[in-house]
């Protein structure tokens, strides 16, 4: 019987469908794989149906058509279940089910999707039968309503159905029927049931039965007792008690009988099904069921339900490798893989941290759990859902023991995912794409990566590494080291369109500079960063094991600081049904045949997955788990597993497997265990070559062991805990002597093969050993000497933190007289220290070292490189008058004086003088500087410049006067080219604008040449503010983009922060529309925040709430060292009182927005103090500063207006001048508003003519230089001047442009301001056309040239 049609579905009775779905299977690729060339059809029809049989195609479609029958009767049992204890069920309909028997197989029917109905009369072999939509049984024959005890019969009956569809269509040789049975006979089944009895009694010497009297006086005999079912199941079990329990169940093919359902039950055996290489789980599957003939299951393994069997079926569909096919019992170990079990729904919620860190914000996720819990295997199962989707995935480690390499897993990760790409995985193309966006960015400064990350230099195969500079700014090194690595993984990012996850492990180890680079990925490749493609970060941590010292800990904190979201998923133990889930699994058995046995598994380990694992490896090596050939699968000794004693811990546990090994595997694992919990085998290698031992033969047999995985080229214990407990199986003195031991065998490798790896792993394993177990004086200046170099190699890597304690350990080695017998290490050792301490902000350290230097120099210049750091340390601490008593007194014993009054009278024109003889080419070439105290001397000029702008700014062009004529008199170095910027800074604050911008050309072209890159972000970022007061402020806006790059690219912090904070100053008085200005105001407050650049950020806060002020309220605020950054705080406000320069930022800001928003009170209030402030001395120019004379002038004339005080028109009249001068030198800025002062100064005047031209010119030359929010504030000035002159009407095309112009600039709040006014003087408008779009007129007495200094 079939249908088919292309829009319905196809049904085919089931013999039809199996007949159809072998002859449609493929063979040809097994033919073609086969010892034969024999095609298929050629193949005798037994072979052909035995391979198609045990094909995929077959095996799964007929699987799904198994588990769609299960399926209809589970559901229906359940229903029927449910009615029978609901007794309010009755009104329901039935359930019906067929009735247990033998030809349920001709009661089955098989639908196909309608996609396959179309051409089932193709010949084409289009595997069209293998689209199973579902299987059932017929409508007619779904007459039962069955009862829940015939469960187990109805269990067999489906048996034979899964005996027929897996044997192609055979039935079992025991059911088959004569010709022409038809329907069961049970006359002829009593009569051939009495016979044998008969046969049997005989045999067994029995008595027949006599006649039965029922009292009734009616007799009967035995053959007549099987025409009254109620009795039956009596005689069967009495004649199994007299003749024995198997009477009914002897081999086959003997009947046994339930007659209550009047069917006939027959032992069939699957040795036929087996016959034809089909599955043994398969097999098995089907004898479990046939067990269940009788109604009582007659094995261990036999099915209770048919929800047992449906579930069983699914399985084999879900993971047919692990429950369908055959498994290799050859092997005797069992085998754990990277399966994970019972996390899917901690893995679901970091996919949902993923997906919202790719458009909501920066967000990342720590997975914490006590050891063994399976932290490790959740992450990398989340990996493989990144690499799915296309994503990046890095993976690394941190080890406790292998903390001497910087960065130890960061580079790990990276470096490894370099080696892949050199490798072939993708593209030439795109290996070369990164090389070349690296070198556009960063330049040279690409190759410091290649230092950390060696694959990385054959990637960029570019010129010589840089030598790094040891004695440049370590802060600087460390923070372009993290900018360089986040230019790095932008660039993978952009190169393959796809996000990166960097995944750490065990972070209880990890180092900090580690998780600061973290912290900067996490910031600047954010969705609020530019270059953004997406950056998630993943880590896995030990439970209990951070203080608030930790690194991780500073990380979370930090993180909560700057609003970067963070998820922590704690993992509990596994529950039993997870435990049995992966014993099931890793036995290849069903779960309902496992469940005993993971019971007792779970009561003994406590669900840790690591403690399951174990023990099942160990019950494995002592027979209590063990493979069975004969069955193909594993059986174990349940009573004895229970009764098996454990140790309550698992790493007792471990250390009693570790101790049953021979002696030389557990020497060979203390010794490994000593290096961590993986070491490349090259190692291993080395070692036995250094001390003349072998080690490999046994790992290996702890690979075989199960203790260790060797992976490639590198030994890792199979779990953390392992090595940890071989690790402390030592006692504490016997490690330490193991360690160093092994530092000093490595160690002498490296004097003679000089390999950076093999360096950082001897003074590590030295240092592990400590100085108590030295025994010979002389090795300590050796082991010194290699920490100082372990410490050097370690800062070039720009790893601080772990070179500090290279530094540390190193002094710590030195004997007590070593600064007789090693003067030079010893200085040099704590100067390198300091450096150190200093950039990790240890300041107490670094004048401990600075005062025992002090203390042994023997020379005045020995103590110059510390004394610097000591003086920067104090700096850095506030401490500045403190440094600038200790500047004072070594500049002057250096020959250069500071100190003293009327100083700087003398200076300016001796400089200026010495300057005149020079051309600009003249001073581009003058000789470099290389007398190193000479050098000194300009580093300390240079700090000085910064402790007297903070603690005398006037003083402070003294220090710029000096380093200027030093350098004339000795010869230029780096810091030359920052002497001529603020220089030329000093000029311009002066008046002298086209001298100070001659200087500052000077200087950007000196370090361009010196190619001085940790000077030029400084030169940029001072010499743009100068520039601004001649070139078009967007150019300038692109000189402090410019000076934020070179400052990244070598961490220096402070100023790209200044840099950054100027290209927000210029896009903000540029017009730029408001919205992007925020954002990019936000950003740079985090980085700021996250930087903590603390006197730039809160001079940047107040002018920052202008932007705010002038958009409205935002719920979108960055959060600035815990509050919101709108708001001012008690700290700001105390800072406000001691810091001049963020008292002028403060002051200005809130009298700029109230003079926007017309508050005149408090407007004059402000205005009333700003000359003290405004006096306030200042030695560079700021851009910021012509905008507050600009809008200085403004408001005097406001108040001058409203007071007719010519006090007020004087200091708006000198802020007239002013503008004038710099319109002079740059029309482009400043023309616009040197136009809007002078129409402002004619309405005091009343020269009201006058003051209208230059209100219209105002407004369109503030058009032709696109300044739309000085546009916008011309016509709205104009507009209150033709109010107040009674001309209203004529005003009020001004308002409506200056509210147009203003909803331009994104200023919601101030437009909404404006149109306020306007309706209250003019009711509501409708705007109509713009009245003020004419040719502009000639204008005023202004000297309009449009003047540039080239």
């Amino acid at each position: 019987m079939s249908t088919a049609s292309p829009s319905t579905t196809s049904t085919f009775l089931l013999s039809e469908w199996i007949r159809r779905a072998i002859d449609e299977v493929d063979l040809s690729a097994l033919a073609n794989s086969s010892v034969t060339s024999n095609h298929p059809s050629q193949w005798p029809a037994n072979v052909r149906n035995s391979m198609a049989l045990c094909s995929e195609d077959y095996l799964i479609s007929a699987l799904r058509v198994a588990r769609c029958l299960a399926d209809q009767i589970s559901e229906a049992e359940d229903n029927v279940a449910g009615r029978e204890n609901n007794s309010d069920s009755d009104d329901e309909a039935p359930s019906l089910l067929p009735a247990p028997g033998i030809n349920w197989a001709d009661k089955v029917q098989v639908h196909l999707t309608s996609d396959g109905a179309a051409n089932l009369n193709n010949d084409v072999n289009s595997k069209l039968l293998f689209s199973i939509e579902k299987a059932d049984f017929l409508p007619d024959d779904m007459s039962y309503k069955g009862q829940s005890e015939d469960g187990m019969r109805r269990i067999y009956s489906l048996g034979l159905v899964f005996y027929e569809i897996f044997s192609g269509g055979e039935r079992p040789d025991e059911t088959e029927q004569p010709k022409g049975g038809g329907e069961e006979s049970y006359a002829d089944d009593t009569e051939a049931i009495s016979q044998e009895l008969s046969q049997e009694t005989s045999e067994h010497n029995v008595d027949p039965l006599p006649p039965f009297d029922d009292g009734d006086g009616d007799s009967f005999d035995v053959a007549n007792i099987f025409d009254d079912d109620d009795v039956i199941e009596d005689e069967y079990n009495l004649c199994n008690d007299i003749l024995g329990d198997d009477f009914f169940n002897a081999e086959n093919p003997r009947k046994r009988q339930t007659q209550s359902c009047h069917y006939k039950v027959y032992d069939v055996s699957v040795e036929p099904l087996k016959a034809k290489f089909l599955p043994g789980p398969l097999c098995d599957l089907v004898a479990n069921m046939i067990d269940c003939a009788d109604g009582n299951p007659s094995g261990d393994d036999s099915y209770h339900k048919m929800s047992e069997v449906r579930d069983d079926l699914q399985l084999m569909l879900d993971k047919p490798a692990i429950y369908l096919y055959d498994q290799d019992m050859g092997r005797a170990e069992l085998q754990f893989g990277d399966r994970m079990f019972g996390r899917n729904a901690e893995l679901s919620t970091i996919k949902d941290a993923y997906r919202r860190s790719a458009s909501d914000g920066s967000e990342f996720v720590i997975i914490s759990a006590a050891s063994g819990y399976g932290k490790s295997l959740l992450a990398h199962e989340f990996g493989k859902h990144v690499l799915a989707g296309g994503g990046i995935f890095l993976s690394g480690k941190f080890d406790q023991l292998q903390q001497g390499k910087p960065f130890s897993a960061l580079a790990f990760a990276l470096d490894v995912y370099c080696g892949i790409l050199l490798q072939g995985s993708g593209p030439s193309s795109k290996v070369a794409e990164i090389a070349s966006k690296l070198r556009s960015s960063l330049g040279n400064e690409a190759y410091h990566l290649t230092k950390l990350i060696p694959n990385l230099a054959s990637i960029l195969k570019g010129p010589e590494i840089l030598a790094i500079n040891l004695n440049e700014d370590c802060g600087n090194a460390q923070k372009r080291l993290q900018y360089l690595l986040c230019q790095l993984l932008q660039a993978i990012s952009s190169t393959f369109s796809a996000p990166v996850t960097l995944f750490l492990d065990d972070l209880q180890w990890a180092d900090q500079a580690s998780m600061e680079a973290v912290l900067q990925l996490l910031i600047n490749l954010g969705p609020s960063s530019q270059d953004y493609k997406c950056f998630f970060f993943l880590g896995c941590c030990r439970e209990g094991e951070l203080d608030e010292g930790h690194p991780l800990w500073k990380l979370l904190c930090n993180a909560d600081t700057l609003s970067i979201e963070f998820t922590n998923i704690k993992l509990d133990m596994m529950d039993e049904q997870t435990i049995n889930t992966m014993v099931s699994e890793t036995l290849c058995l069903s779960p309902r045949i496992t469940r005993s046995l993971s019971s007792i598994i779970n009561h003994k380990t406590n669900g840790s997955p690591l403690f399951v694992s174990r023990l099942m490896i160990s019950l494995g090596k002592e027979g209590l788990l063990r493979p069975s050939l004969s069955r193909r699968r594993w059986e174990w000794d349940k009573d004895k597993i229970e009764c098996r004693e454990m140790p309550d811990d698992v790493a007792m546990f471990l250390k009693k497997s570790i101790r049953e090994l021979p002696e030389a595997v557990q020497l060979s694992l203390c010794t490994m265990s000593c290096f961590g919990a993986s070491v490349d085998v090259t190692l291993i290698q080395t070692l036995e070559r250094a001390m003349r031992k072998t080690f490999t033969g046994g790992l290996d047999i702890a690979v075989a062991k199960g203790l260790l995985d060797k992976i490639g080229a590198q030994y890792r214990f199979s779990h953390d805990r392992i090595q940890e407990a071989t690790y402390n199986m030592m006692r504490d003195q016997h490690r330490r002597l193991l360690h160093f031991t092994y530092g000093l065998s490595l160690a002498s490798l490296f004097v003679e093969e000089g390999n950076d790896d093999i360096l950082f792993i001897a003074t590590n394993q030295l240092n592990h050993g400590g100085p108590s177990t030295i025994e010979d004086p002389s090795q300590s200046f050796t082991i010194a000497d290699l920490n100082m170099r372990a410490g050097k190699k370690a800062m070039e890597m720009s790893d601080f933190k772990l070179a500090s304690s290279y530094f540390d350990n190193g002094i710590s080695f030195l004997q007590i007289n070593h600064w007789t017998e090693h003067y030079n290490l010893s200085l040099e050792m704590f100067e390198m220290a300091a450096k150190c301490a200093l950039t990790n902000g240890d300041h107490t350290r670094v004048k401990l070292l600075y005062q025992e230097v002090v203390s042994e120099a023997h020379l005045f210049e020995d103590t110059l490189e510390i004394t610097y750091t000591n003086i920067r340390a104090l700096y850095s601490a506030s401490c500045l008058e403190e440094a600038l008593t200790k500047l004072l007194y070594v500049l002057n014993k250096l020959g250069v004086t500071l100190s003293g009054s009327g100083d700087l009278n003398t200076l300016l024109p001796e400089t200026k003088t010495m300057l005149a003889e020079y051309s600009d080419e003249q001073l581009l070439g003058l000789p470099a500087m290389i007398d190193r105290t000479k050098l000194m001397t300009m580093k300390f000029l240079s700090i000085a410049q910064l402790c007297l702008f903070h603690t005398n700014p006037k003083s402070q062009p003294k220090a710029t006067l000096q380093l200027v004529q030093y350098s004339l008199q000795h010869g230029v170095s780096d810091l030359t080219s920052v002497g001529f910027v603020f220089y030329g800074s000093y000029l311009a604050c002066l008046g002298e604008i086209p001298a100070g911008y001659r200087y500052v050309k000077i200087a950007i072209k000196l370090a361009e040449n010196r190619n001085a890159r940790d000077c030029m972000g400084d030169v940029l970022a001072v010499g743009g503010q100068v520039m601004g007061y001649v070139e078009p402020l967007p150019s300038i806006n692109d000189v402090m983009i410019r000076g934020h790059e070179y400052s990244l690219k070598t961490g220096n912090i402070s100023s790209a922060s200044m840099s950054l904070a100027g290209s927000m100053v210029c896009e903000y008085w540029s017009g730029k529309q408001l919205s992007v200005v925020k954002s990019t105001m936000d950003d740079t407050l985090r980085r700021m925040s996250a930087q903590c650049v603390v006197p730039l950020l809160m001079q940047f806060l107040p002018f920052y709430r202008s932007a705010l002020a002038m958009i409205g309220k935002v719920d979108d605020v960055p959060m600035v060292f815990g509050s919101r950054a709108d708001v001012e705080t008690e700290e700001e406000r105390k800072m406000t009182e001691t810091n001049l320069h963020l008292l002028k930022a403060t002051h200005f800001n809130k009298m700029y927005v109230g003079f926007m928003f017309r508050r005149y009170d408090e407007v004059k209030q402000l205005a009333d103090a700003h000359d003290a402030i405004a006096a306030l001395p200042f030695s560079a120019i700021l851009i910021s500063h012509c905008f507050h004379m600009f809008y200085w002038g403004l408001i005097s004339f406001w108040v001058a207006r409203k007071t007719m005080d010519v006090i007020w028109y004087d200091r708006g009249k000198e802020a007239v001048q002013k503008m004038r001068s710099y319109a002079n030198f740059s029309s482009w800025n400043f023309l616009n508003k040197s136009l809007l002062l002078q129409a402002e100064e004619y309405f005091y005047l009343k020269e009201f003519e006058s003051a209208k031209r230059c209100y219209d010119d105002a407004i369109s030359f503030a058009k032709d230089y696109r300044f739309v929010h000085e546009e916008a504030l011309a016509c709205e000035l104009a507009g209150y001047f033709l109010v107040e002159r009674g001309e209203r009407n004529s005003s009020l095309p001004y308002f409506l442009r200056a509210q147009r112009k203003y909803r331009e600039w994104g200023a919601s709040a101030k437009e909404e301001s404006l149109n306020t006014y306007i309706e209250e003087w003019f009711g509501e408008i409708t705007e109509g056309e713009d009245v003020l779009e004419r040719p502009r007129r000639a204008t005023t007495d202004l000297d309009l040239r449009k003047r540039r200094v080239s």
